[in-house]
């Protein structure tokens, strides 16, 4: 089976998506750093939760059609 080329419109989608992750799980690590939770950090799985939703949205969003 052929792959896909790797275009522009892929490497900008996926460094949307990573960007977006990792101010996110950044975001979700202060707020639970001032919130006194002290349990497993929760800014990686945010980070890989948001990047995944991201992504998935904006290769929706613009076909390549």
């Amino acid at each position: 089976m052929p792959r896909k080329p790797f275009t522009t419109r892929t490497a900008l989608i996926t460094a949307t998506a990573m960007t977006t992750g990792a101010t996110a799980g950044t975001i979700a690590d202060t707020i639970t750093a001032h919130l006194g939770y002290t349990g497993p950090e929760v800014g990686p799985a945010t980070t890989a939760i948001i990047a995944i939703w991201i992504l998935d949205k904006l290769n929706t969003l613009i076909d390549d059609r």
